[in-house]
């Protein structure tokens, strides 16, 4: 646990000049409820970038946004444009406020060029976790999801997935233990409908480094067309 809290440290402090680059937007929604997103796009793009919605963990604040962002920067770097609300209340998204998603999505296709297209949901720890219970209120609403790692919080909440990609990783040694609720997940996920890539990640804890190559692979796919 104080290895985690030091990695949280350590990412906020590195990434901290990376994120001020980012253009800072308030988005006024429908209900007049005003959300803050740090938005990122790749300086050189042959063509209007993808957009990904990264969910920030634990209250879905700044700070946390700051700290997560690591996994932002690494789809930024492969031409995604990346956007991170800051949560209006101080709360988790996935409790309260998972619902404004769609509007934000509309807004920032509104308000950017942006390839049109249903947007992915990333996330990292809680921040994955809320980004699997957002996509699972409205499966319809997005390209898929990225958990590393995720787990499911309401198992009774999740019905029709509608072929809904899911790219899962967890850790052998995850410090939450994690790690052994994967099989059942799966089963949960895969029972609703949804296209599950899930594997655990040899030794590894609770954060952990990407495989890229296969991440990447998993991406080209999402983006080309069903036949």
């Amino acid at each position: 646990m104080a290895s985690f809290r030091l990695f949280i440290v350590f990412c906020s402090l590195v990434l901290t000049p990376c994120l001020l680059q980012a253009a800072e937007e308030t988005l006024v929604l429908g209900d007049g409820t005003t959300v803050k997103v740090l938005f990122f796009e790749p300086r050189e793009a042959a063509e209007s970038p993808q957009l990904a919605i990264l969910v920030a963990g634990g209250s879905s604040n700044e700070f946390m946004a700051r700290a997560q962002f690591w996994l932002g920067k690494e789809l930024v770097d492969r031409g995604w444009a990346i956007a991170v609300p800051i949560s209006p209340s101080g709360r988790r998204f996935f409790v309260e406020n998972g619902q404004i998603f769609p509007e934000i999505i509309e807004r920032l296709h509104a308000s950017h060029k942006l390839k049109e297209s249903k947007s992915l949901l990333v996330g990292i720890s809680s921040g994955g976790s809320a980004a699997l219970a957002i996509a699972t209120q409205n499966p319809g609403a997005y390209l898929g999801v990225v958990a590393t790692p995720g787990r499911l919080w309401d198992e009774s909440l999740i019905t029709s997935l509608q072929g809904l990609p899911i790219y899962l990783r967890i850790g052998e040694r995850d410090d939450f233990r994690w790690n052994r609720k994967l099989a059942s997940m799966v089963d949960i996920l895969h029972d609703a409908g949804a296209r599950v890539d899930a594997a655990i990640v040899p030794d590894a804890r609770h954060i952990f480094q990407l495989d890229w190559d296969d991440m990447e692979a998993w991406l080209t796919r999402l983006q080309q067309p069903e036949p």
